[in-house]
């Protein structure tokens, strides 16, 4: 396979030209692609304002082939398409047949037709550009030219006509056309033709192709939704299967039968049935199995498999498998030595510490959406204990050195949330949009985590307002090698601030859910009623630094820590002094109290009383995508944790909710490290399904289990370990 096929996605259809190129639709991005490149970071060719331009040339920083010609250079039209012919020197703004004479020659078309940059006209705020830039490493670099918030001639883009689409350029060869965001009625000429118009092709094979994903309101797409369609050059291969990804845990238990599964793309002309698999570990023996079931369609079609024979480990410690494909439809494969793919896994006892998730938000007083991501935050807490919030502040009164190195690392656009900082496997980047929150943390909860953490050693003097307190690693088994570090935050609640001027933002927050402002959600949001402008709002969970830096320091925790092994870090904090609001800092608003904004006076900054700690360890490296939190802890700045609870053997500490409808937390101790097996039972002893079984640390825990496909009724929860065994009763009402 060429290299620039490798991806995971589902795919949705193809074309295919005997000349040329041939291309294949996909659904999802999976490299480094973002349509919300900052504009730091990129090169505007084209701001709001312009209409029907052709740039002057344009480089790219690689030598790009297209139709058999080498180019370092482009012009690029605000009406979608760029052309390589430097000799262009007008604007094209009435989509023809391609391939014609009279069309841009040597051209690929994102979107042609007759676009501007006139942005959003109900948020006249946002961007809109065409602009470039180019990210990877040579000899696998991509140049992107994305036309961004743009809007069609005589299609009003009031929130649900605006175009976001882009044409990657890879140094390896070949192209995508990509089309993000959601648009309404809108459609142009897309494809691309050749140096003299006598070759080219267009999706969908006419001038009305349909900007592919239509909504009646914008709703700007994550990566995975997004819609691409693949060039390659040549002709396309009658028998090409290749293995586009190995899915596995990266830490996972010796001495267990583990399922490693694959992505199949079939990029050959015929169907898919039956294909040879291999796979190795650490360059040994060669294990082959045949999938002899599959349905994968000609031209592009994807599957996820097991492989035929499981994976069981003997001893611990890294392991690398290898696996690749051949002979599919029992035929050589044409290209069976280029899809062999490799996965680094560590193997240990499968112990599982006292797991917690870390949910950080991106959030600002000027962001009119934030509002909604403090109440997904405040939802998704209310549903467990076990989830640690903590919000970065942009632009605003609040923000911190530390938490702007954050933001800078993550943010997609605000509000943006990351939990565990993990890049999961069906996203292109750490940074998630606001609707994934709560199934990534549930997700991550269900996690096995190696190390336990705690706080203690706290102090506070109030005369110099110094807080000083110890963090505490306990590892409960050995843990995957890297550069471990522990870090700290200091946040604080109920943060507000003086009314600076009606429609200041410094400590007010803007609401664009407000009937008196956009109305985003409509009348039934929970914000419809609130005022456009939050005067004294509680801003929760606000970061005010991070301890001893955004990303730690090395050392602590050596690179392989081992079971049984403990670390420590001592961390003091000064905080400011109070700042107090007065009743003069609300003019006209005064005695305001609602559970979102408080304008009577009063300590508003500051309050040790509302101040936590935070403590993490997570991986660092160079890769801001590879520096996951593995566990966190939080403690209020004033509770004495000294005391350690003492209990007996393992049993339930809460189940909830309780009746339940869905996803229900089971909550239970362990004073010991033990084996467990919790199940559930109905009322006449039958055995409905088990829950968990595997391998617990001493101390808390807590595991989440979905009812979806279990009857109403009322059931018992049974937990068994090594010397005891606890029930607990569970009612089930959909």
């Amino acid at each position: 396979m060429k290299k620039i096929l490798l991806f995971s996605a589902l795919v949705c259809s193809l074309n295919v030209f005997s000349q040329g190129y041939w291309n294949y639709q996909i659904k999802g991005i999976t490299d480094a692609y973002n349509q919300f490149q900052a504009a730091a970071s990129t090169t505007v060719i084209f701001d709001k304002g312009t209409n029907d331009v052709l740039s002057s040339a344009n480089t790219i920083p690689f030598p790009f082939s297209f139709n058999g010609s080498s180019f370092t250079s482009y012009k690029a039209c605000d009406n979608g398409y760029l052309t390589f012919d430097l000799t262009e020197t007008t604007a094209k703004n009435t989509p023809i047949a391609l391939p014609s004479a009279t069309a841009p020659k040597n051209a690929i078309f994102a979107l042609w037709c007759d676009m501007e940059c006139i942005g959003n006209t109900q948020y006249t705020s946002e961007r809109s550009q065409v602009f470039n830039y180019t990210y990877g490493n040579s000899p696998n670099r991509v140049h992107v030219v994305q036309w961004y918030g743009m809007a069609k001639k005589g299609v009003a883009p009031d929130g649900s006509n605006i175009i976001f689409t882009a044409i990657k350029l890879y140094e390896a060869g070949g192209f995508d056309i990509i089309y993000g965001g959601k648009a309404g009625s809108i459609s142009g000429a897309a494809g691309y033709q050749n140096a003299d118009g006598t070759m080219g092709s267009m999706i969908g094979g006419n001038t009305s192709f349909a900007y592919p994903i239509a909504a009646t309101a914008l709703t700007i797409l994550a990566n995975p939704d997004m819609i691409v369609y693949k060039y390659v050059a040549g002709v396309q291969p009658n028998y090409d299967a290749a293995l586009t990804k190995l899915i596995i845990d990266p830490v996972v238990k010796k001495a267990t039968n583990i399922t490693l599964k694959g992505n199949l793309a079939n990029y050959g002309k015929n169907d898919l049935s039956s294909l040879d698999v291999y796979y190795t570990i650490d360059g040994g023996t060669k294990v082959k199995g045949t999938l002899s079931t599959l349905t994968t369609v000609n031209s592009g079609g994807v599957e996820t498999f097991d492989f035929p024979t499981p994976l069981n480990f003997t001893t611990g410690g890294y392991k690398v498998i290898k696996a690749w494909t051949e002979k599919p439809n029992l035929r050589p494969d044409e290209n069976n030595l280029n899809d062999t793919l490799t996965v680094n896994i560590f193997v240990n006892e499968g112990i599982a510490g006292t797991k917690r998730v870390l949910l950080e938000e991106g959030s600002g007083g000027w962001c009119g959406y934030c509002p909604d991501g403090h109440l997904r935050m405040r939802d998704i807490l209310a549903a467990t204990a076990n989830v640690v919030a903590v919000v970065h502040h942009n632009g605003d009164g609040m923000v911190n050195t530390q938490s702007t190195v954050i933001n800078t690392a993550y943010a997609t656009g605000y509000p943006y949330g990351v939990v565990d900082r993990t890049l999961y496997t069906d996203q292109t980047t750490v940074g998630l949009n606001r609707g994934l929150w709560d199934a990534k943390a549930t997700e991550n909860l269900n996690a096995i985590t190696p190390v336990n953490i705690s706080i203690v050693n706290k102090t506070y003097n109030a005369a110099t307002r110094t807080l000083s307190y110890t963090v505490k690693a306990d590892f409960v088994d050995d843990a995957l090698p890297g550069d471990m570090r522990i870090t700290s935050i200091i946040s604080e609640d109920n943060v507000r601030g003086p009314m600076i001027s009606p429609t200041s933002t410094t400590w007010s927050q803007h609401n664009y859910y407000s009937s008196m402002d956009a109305s985003a959600g409509g009348s039934a949001h929970e914000f419809y009623n609130e005022p456009a402008y939050f005067y004294g709002y509680n801003h929760r969970h606000v970061a005010k630094t991070i301890l001893p830096s955004a990303w730690g320091n090395a050392g602590v925790i050596p690179n392989a820590p081992l079971k049984g092994s403990s670390y420590t870090q001592n961390f003091t904090y000064t905080l400011p002094a109070v700042v107090s609001v007065s009743a003069t800092d609300f003019p006209g608003n005064t005695g305001i109290y609602t559970p979102f904004q408080n304008t009577y006076p009063g300590e508003a900054n500051n309050k040790i009383g509302a101040t936590n700690i935070i403590a993490m360890v997570s991986y660092y490296n160079t890769d801001a995508t590879k520096r996951q939190v593995i566990n966190v802890n939080e403690t209020p700045a004033l509770w004495n944790t000294s005391a350690k609870e003492e209990f007996k053997s393992a049993y339930f500490s809460n189940v909830f909710p309780n009746p339940t409808t869905g996803i229900t937390q089971i909550d239970f101790k362990l004073s010991s490290t033990d084996n467990l097996t919790i199940e559930l039972f109905d009322i006449m002893g039958k055995s409905v399904k088990t829950i968990k079984n595997g391998s617990f640390a001493s101390g808390d825990h807590s595991i989440f289990f979905d009812t979806e496909n279990i009857e109403n009724g009322v059931y018992f929860l049974k937990l068994s370990s090594t010397n005891y065994t606890a029930t607990h009763k569970l009612a089930i009402q959909k």
